[in-house]
């Protein structure tokens, strides 16, 4: 376990020195709202095709483990050529190139925690909450140091910070490989992302919520630090607007176990949908740097319980070898799919209406998300499938709850 843990703090503290910054970072070498949507949104259409790879390649080709080295220590590479005095075209490509190695981590990860932990609801909480502690650490720390020297130590550092990762995840353990004909009694067309949509047909309602609160989550990912630095905020306001979030999802992960056992994990879902449309409301409206910051305590814990829910509930649907492909879907769809609405569309609407109408626009589709999520996702949170029950150690077999 010290070894997953260590995955996640270092995949957290990677990511808190240089996602928070991209938006600006781009900003400062020339680019318009509008040329950064653009750019964040083929960040997440080569996200969406990358995702599904990395997914078949750890369920069923190279292991989870050898597939999360293999990730991190590529991405560290194309970030820290993103760093390099090149031209703006080839800055973007290496932009581009990140998301596409980057979008390992997060899957992979989770993958490999919820495969070792023994009581998931409990456990897998208190390991996914060192993601949040290592990038609000790192993004907290690094905001001084980029208000002196400006934003072009994020580089080495996220290269670093990635190697670390890679080691930490050769270290960990791993479930088997999945053999896709046994899967699916011999349906194996499509790779492992088919195989777990036609074995769990759920899975599409539970994405179809995941696509809608996902679009407003990453249009304020990428366009609420711009919006803060159009009110007069400083890089040190960005890196305390992500920093104070994060910190938010360390004692919202703790809660998500008591809530997931109250309420399952289609109320957790829904609640916390329901909460990230109240911060997106408020983001429509509030002129204050500082205000904005304050508000991000309540979205750290919305996104906690998102996150959380999300990832439970494909550890419940699916079984353990399919768990890297189960992990994927869920990223593919709010950070790939979702992200490519949400930063192609939220740049125009962000550079031609302004902020109001991106965020009011975010908060609509929150809470349609809350209302479906009360109908496709699962009650049942996923402590209560155990290893050693039947239906769970079939092959195909995964669970439906009601």
């Amino acid at each position: 376990m010290r070894a997953i843990r260590a995955v996640f703090l270092a995949s957290g503290a990677s990511q808190g020195v240089f996602l928070p910054f991209t938006a600006v970072i781009l900003a400062v070498r020339g680019f318009s709202a509008a040329e950064i949507g653009v750019i964040a949104a083929i960040q997440a259409a080569a996200f969406t095709i990358a995702v599904p790879a990395w997914g078949h390649l750890a369920d069923v080709v190279l292991g989870r483990r050898n597939a999360l080295a293999i990730s991190a220590l590529t991405a560290g590479g194309a970030v820290l050529l993103a760093g390099a005095p090149i031209p703006g075209l080839a800055v973007g490509a290496c932009f581009v190139a990140f998301s596409l190695l980057e979008s390992g981590w997060g899957p992979l990860g989770d993958a490999l925690a919820v495969n070792a932990v023994r009581d998931r609801t409990r456990d897998y909480a208190r390991v996914r909450l060192l993601a949040s502690l290592g990038f609000a650490t790192a993004s907290g720390s690094v905001g001084l140091l980029y208000d002196r020297a400006g934003y072009g130590p994020a580089f080495a550092i996220c290269a670093l910070i990635a190697v670390a990762l890679a080691a930490a995840a050769r270290l960990t353990p791993d479930a088997p490989r999945a053999n896709l004909a046994e899967v699916s009694a011999g349906r194996t067309r499509g790779g492992s992302m088919a195989v777990a949509l036609r074995v769990q047909p759920r899975l599409r309602g539970v994405l179809a919520v995941l696509l809608l609160v996902y679009i407003g989550i990453i249009a304020s990912f990428t366009f609420l630090p711009l919006r803060i630095v159009a009110l007069g905020g400083s890089p040190s306001d960005v890196a305390l607007s992500a920093s104070v979030s994060a910190f938010a999802e360390i004692p919202a992960m703790l809660l998500t176990a008591a809530i997931a056992a109250r309420v399952g994990l289609r109320g957790l879902m829904a609640g916390s949908a329901l909460l990230y449309g109240a911060c997106f409301l408020a983001w429509a409206v509030i002129d204050s740097p500082m205000l904005i910051i304050a508000t991000r305590l309540v979205s750290g814990f919305a996104f906690a319980g998102i996150w959380v829910g999300s990832v439970l509930t494909m550890a419940v649907l699916l079984p353990r070898r399919l768990q890297a492909t189960g992990q994927g879907l869920y990223q593919v769809t709010g950070f790939g799919v979702a992200a490519v609405v949400a930063n192609f569309v939220g740049g125009q609407v962000y550079a031609g209406l302004g902020s109001a109408a991106l965020f009011g626009g975010a908060a609509a589709l929150a809470v349609a998300a809350a209302v479906l999520a009360l109908v496709v996702f699962p009650h049942a949170d996923a402590s209560r499938i155990r290893e050693d029950d039947p239906a769970a150690s079939l092959p195909f077999a995964a669970p439906t709850l009601g």
